[in-house]
């Protein structure tokens, strides 16, 4: 364990670049560390039902949507790095309307905060992907990118164990307010730093920026990639509803915040092992996917039939390292089956579909919860999960992905 450990610290599949850019989003991490575990319980307190909290939710992922396709346009004509500029200095304005939220109780500041939230991931988002596809070996991108997940979610979870404390003394809209001045430290890395070792983008086509050329393109996918599409958007939807709702459940339940974010930090470790979980894909590939998937669904049925804090907490690690393994898989995936010029299209099309994932799976399971239980939508969740195992188990399509990597 200690020399993997130290290898770690020595990868040289990861490229300069990357880790100035995995350093400036781990410093702004932090800022989202001190309370991002509470932003469910936040939500919710300017809620009057579950589904009208999944809709205050939902605002983040309605902008992504209408972003993401474009900011991947975008990543395809200038450098990442200056998309990633752009994401990063509206995240000044979400962090501002966090903390009149809370100083005011008006629920258009949430609104105000979520809406620029998405707009700014968005463009972070696809910028920092597209970056690191084209700056890294494509054999090796599940790597990179656990590489990142565990860097950047570490600094995450030691700002989430300080919000422990920091919760005692100082509201929840002033730890939220901690984006700004992290935020800030960010863009002075990227710009100082991260723009020497950008690369210029390759221009594939003089295609207008619009939602018509995607769709025409997305017609134009092979067949792998389009079931990579369905089925990161059910992975999506599932894992949406498990994050915000389990921590509300938790609150209506009697806990304190120190217990829902203690919930926030383990569900949180396996992202440490993001490295680990990369190099397992790109030894094992598609051969763990169903195994993944089928104890998916049976750590479903168990989440639904416990109100037990302890064993809620066990089954949300468990089920964290198997979301870890599937999102580090699925950016290897995506990379081998889209056309390299196209990365920032594929990548922001691809961030869209899952994020109409995590924005209908608060909406649908909150009407659920209102009109039944909880109970109802982790069972629906488990038959997902076993559906899905199902599918790629007879996708034979699918499995040609570990062929393609012996080729290489």
């Amino acid at each position: 364990m200690v020399r993997l450990f130290l290898n770690f610290f020595k990868e040289k599949d990861i490229s300069i670049g990357t880790r100035v850019l995995t350093y400036a989003t781990s410093v702004r991490w932090i800022g989202w560390g001190f309370a991002e575990t509470l932003i469910s319980v936040f939500i919710f307190s300017f809620a009057t039902s579950y589904a009208q909290a999944g809709l205050l939710k939902s605002m983040y992922e309605i902008a992504l949507i209408i972003m993401l396709p474009l900011a991947g346009i975008f990543a395809d004509r200038i450098k990442p790095t200056t998309i990633i500029l752009i994401g990063l200095s509206l995240y000044v304005i979400v962090g501002t309307s966090y903390l009149f939220a809370g100083l005011t109780g008006l629920a258009i500041f949430i609104v105000i905060a979520r809406l620029f939230n998405g707009f700014g991931a968005a463009l972070d988002s696809v910028g920092r992907e597209t970056y690191f596809r084209r700056n890294n070996l494509p054999s090796k991108l599940a790597t990179v990118f656990g590489y990142f997940d565990t860097v950047a979610n570490f600094w995450w979870i030691v700002a989430a164990l300080f919000g422990i404390i920091l919760v005692k003394f100082v509201s929840i809209h002033w730890l939220l307010f901690l984006i700004v001045p992290t935020v800030i430290i960010s863009i002075f890395i990227v710009w100082k730093w991260g723009r020497k070792n950008d690369s210029a983008p390759v221009v594939a086509d003089g295609q207008k920026a619009n939602y018509k050329d995607l769709i025409r393109e997305f017609k134009s996918w092979n067949l792998q990639l389009k079931l990579i599409t369905g089925f990161n958007f059910f992975i999506a939807f599932t894992g949406s509803i498990i994050s915000f709702f389990l921590p509300i459940q938790m609150f209506t339940e009697g806990s304190g915040y120190t217990p829902i974010i203690l919930l926030g930090v383990i569900v949180t470790i396996p992202v440490l092992f993001g490295w680990v979980l990369g190099k397992l894909f790109d030894k094992k590939g598609m051969r763990v996917f169903v195994y993944g998937l089928i104890a998916y669904g049976v750590l479903l049925l168990f989440l639904g039939n416990t109100h037990i804090y302890g064993w809620q907490i066990l089954l949300a690690f468990l089920i964290g390292i198997i979301q870890e393994f599937i999102h580090v898989g699925k950016m290897e995936l995506t990379s081998f089956y889209a056309n390299s010029e196209h990365f920032g299209r594929v990548d922001g099309f691809m961030q869209s579909i899952i994020n109409i994932g995590i924005m209908t799976g608060p909406l649908v399971a909150g009407i659920l919860i209102d009109v039944y239980d909880t109970r109802v939508v982790y069972f629906g969740l488990a038959f997902l999960m076993l559906m899905l195992a199902f599918t790629f188990a007879v996708g034979g399509r699918m499995m040609r992905f570990q062929k393609l990597k012996e080729n290489l």
